[in-house]
């Protein structure tokens, strides 16, 4: 009995050891099987025989890609990639704004649209080989893909042949950077002789081709169509935008905008110094809509530190306003006020009627508004009367019009 349990543990113990021998054999196995490489040609162990790619696109392989270095500033290259997030929509090929006309060689940065400049500041920081032509219509191109191909040739029609030939070609790159490209316009006699082509070819092999140009009839940027009739191209031009004065574009910038004349009701209040002395004030705007248009406004106004049991206002302004209410720019409000009361009244050197046409903008959140300068640099009491300012006014909800 003893010798038979002795022969069954030695045979379980030498059971045991083969088996560790032959999961030591497969192990190994396993590790020679694939041969391994790292990312500069070199084995890297356990991972299979293959090469990286040699440029990782955005998005492709998960949160920790980041996009192609272009030698923007950070908030340049923020604002980038916003606007790709923004204009990716499956037919989407590139991205076309329209940044106004420059007539003088060089001096684009001041010429172009100064609010575009402030909302996409990638634009502002293009380098000289992203620049194709130095004057006339300038437009900002994005490709939606930034390992796009991208050319622009200065192109002819030859009517003997009937085709389009190539004069020069002006650019090309493998990279789809931003570009600042300068062209004709359909009013310019030379447009008819020659124009510039631009072509777009992604990873995905799709392609297009775009001549830049606007719409005589409404100045707004002819876009690119597919065969199928689905646009290729997405224009990010902020048109309300245009002729604006550029002392408003940060404001634009942050999301400020027009307003209709129902969103102009209440009191909207702000402390400045009063006209010709170095005395603060607090002003009171009120609006009262009456339709679409306009309606009545009055505006008085109180030196800070009254006696709040004197309840004479040191000047009283009563009459009409009327709006042009544009909501993706800013609105134009004109205001007629009289000087109808209050302690400066009848001894003031200053006028007694204000007609002027204002810029309005107002926040996101509707409780404050943005007064620019006057068409006519005519100020109102509460703006410098010779220095025409930018002025913010807060909505209070919850004040009462005691001239009402």
């Amino acid at each position: 009995m003893k010798r038979t349990s002795k022969r069954v543990i030695a045979f379980f113990l030498i059971l045991v050891l083969m088996l560790s021998l032959c999961a030591c054999a497969q192990k190994q196995q396993a590790g020679t099987d694939e041969p391994n490489r790292s990312a500069d040609g070199e084995t890297l162990s356990g991972m299979p025989d293959q090469k990286l790619p040699e440029k990782l696109r955005p998005g492709a392989g998960g949160s920790d890609m980041q996009p192609t270095p272009t030698g923007f500033s950070a908030e340049a290259e923020q604002s980038l990639v916003w606007l790709r997030e923004r204009m990716a929509f499956p037919q989407t090929m590139f991205g076309a704004a329209y940044l106004g006309y420059v007539e003088k060689a060089g001096d684009w940065l001041s010429a172009a649209d100064q609010v575009m400049l402030e909302e996409y500041p990638f634009l502002a920081e293009i380098d000289e080989t992203r620049i194709i032509g130095s004057s006339g219509h300038l437009y900002g191109i994005v490709p939606l893909d930034e390992n796009a191909t991208v050319s622009v040739n200065l192109m002819r029609w030859d009517p003997k042949s009937d085709t389009e030939e190539v004069i020069e070609v002006l650019y090309r790159s493998e990279v789809g950077d931003p570009l600042l490209i300068f062209a004709a316009g359909g009013d310019d006699a030379y447009a008819y002789l020659s124009y510039i082509q631009v072509q777009i070819v992604d990873n995905a092999g799709n392609s297009c081709v775009w001549e830049p140009q606007l719409y005589t009839s409404t100045g707004h940027i002819v876009p690119c169509f597919s065969e199928n009739g689905d646009y290729l191209s997405f224009d990010f031009t902020e048109y309300g935008w245009q002729g604006v004065p550029s002392e408003l574009a940060p404001w634009l910038a942050d999301g400020w905008s027009g307003v209709y004349a129902s969103g102009l009701g209440g009191s909207w209040t702000t402390q400045a110094a009063a006209w010709d002395t170095s005395r603060v004030a607090n002003y009171y705007l009120w609006f009262f809509p009456e339709d679409e248009t306009g309606g009545t406004v009055d505006l008085y106004w109180e030196y800070v530190g009254t006696d709040p049991s004197e309840t004479m206002w040191d000047e009283v302004w009563s009459g009409f306003w009327t709006t042009t209410s544009v909501m993706d720019g800013p609105s134009y409000v004109t205001i007629s006020l009289s000087l109808v009361g209050g302690d400066n009244y009848g001894v003031t050197d200053g006028p007694y009627y204000i007609s002027e046409t204002y810029p309005i903008l107002m926040s996101p959140s509707g409780e404050e508004m943005v007064i620019g300068t006057g068409e006519n640099e005519v100020s109102l009491p509460f703006m410098p009367k010779y220095d025409a300012q930018l002025c913010v006014l807060t909505l209070d909800s919850l004040l009462t019009d005691p001239l009402g």
